[in-house]
This record gives C-alpha cells, sequence and structure tokens, in this order.
C-alpha cells in the first residue's frame, strides 16, 4: 500500500510540474513580446506620447490680471525630466508640460528629439518667472540654461510667450486637478 502512495505522489508532482510547464510555456512568449513591441513603438517615426493632464496653471502679470491659462502635464520623476517633451509633434496653445526639479538651481534644457518649437520658461520658488529661451529651435542640442536659480520649468507651445504677454517677473500660479 506505501508503494501505492508513493506513486500517487510522484504522479500528482510529475502533473503539478507538467501543469507549470505548460503554463510557462503559454505566458512566457506573451511577456517577452510586449516588452519588444514598446520597445519597438517607441522607435518608429509615428511614436507619439499623448497629454496628460494633471493639472492647470495660469500666468499673472504685474498689475495681478491673468494673462494665460494651460492644461499642464506634470514631469516629476528623473525619467518624466529626462523624457519631457520628446516625440511629441503637436502641442495646443493652451497646454503645457511643467516640470518640477528636484532643487533650485541654474536649469538647462535642450531640445534633443523634440520637434516642435517651444517657449522654455524657467520659475523660481517664489513661482516668478525668471527667464524665458523663446522658440526654442527643435532638434538643437544647445543647452539652454536659465539666467537665474529655478525649481520649476514651463514649457508651451513656441511664441505664446510673448503673444500673451509673459515676462521675467509675472507669477506663476499652478495646482495638480
Amino acid at each position: 500500500m506505501t508503494k501505492n502512495k508513493n506513486l500517487k505522489i510522484i504522479g500528482r508532482i510529475a502533473l503539478f510540474i507538467a501543469l507549470c510547464m505548460f503554463l510557462y510555456a503559454q505566458i512566457a512568449p506573451s511577456l517577452n513580446s510586449s516588452k519588444s513591441n514598446k520597445s519597438q513603438n517607441i522607435n518608429k517615426k509615428t511614436f507619439e506620447p499623448s497629454f496628460s493632464e494633471e493639472g492647470k496653471g495660469y500666468f499673472l502679470n504685474t498689475n495681478s490680471d491673468t494673462i494665460g491659462n494651460f492644461k499642464i502635464e506634470l514631469a516629476e520623476t528623473s525619467k518624466e525630466i529626462q523624457i519631457g517633451m520628446m516625440w511629441r509633434k503637436n502641442m495646443s496653445v493652451d497646454m503645457g508640460m511643467l516640470f518640477l526639479m528636484p532643487e533650485e538651481k541654474i536649469q538647462s534644457f535642450w531640445m534633443k528629439n523634440t520637434f516642435i518649437p517651444l517657449d522654455i520658461i524657467y520659475i523660481n520658488s517664489k513661482n516668478q518667472v525668471v527667464s524665458i529661451k523663446e522658440n526654442a529651435k527643435p532638434m538643437n542640442e544647445s543647452p539652454l540654461p536659465s539666467e537665474e536659480p529655478a525649481i520649476y520649468v514651463l514649457e508651451i507651445s513656441g511664441g505664446i510667450s510673448t503673444k500673451l504677454g509673459i515676462k521675467p517677473g509675472n507669477i506663476w500660479k499652478w495646482q495638480r486637478i
């Protein structure tokens, strides 16, 4: 009788191992193909990240008049900050990306893999605009540093800061939604 029990136990173990191998064979290819599909999509010229509205912001001029309202996407993690507006091919005039930098210091951005002209607005911890790089040229890898320390950097469509009258000294207000 112990021989039968041992055979039943061995049979159950063999069945369990066979079931695990079957499940692995079914699941493993889909895990590998989804990773390769993502990397293939990023390399395609048609890849474009979608805008994710995570906040709202606006500027106040020296008279405390609102001079521009924006829907904003936040870049908070080091990866989000590094990628920023890369691979985006269009941007509405009321849209922006707000970079929440880890510390207030001279910030420097570039336009690598960025297909659209941008205004890069540097903002200090007092929420004052300290400098603006207007109409930054797409695909240009030259550094575009702030003129003073900044903790926030807002990227908006190129030419909009001039059109709205956004200048150093203006106040930036924003909130998450």
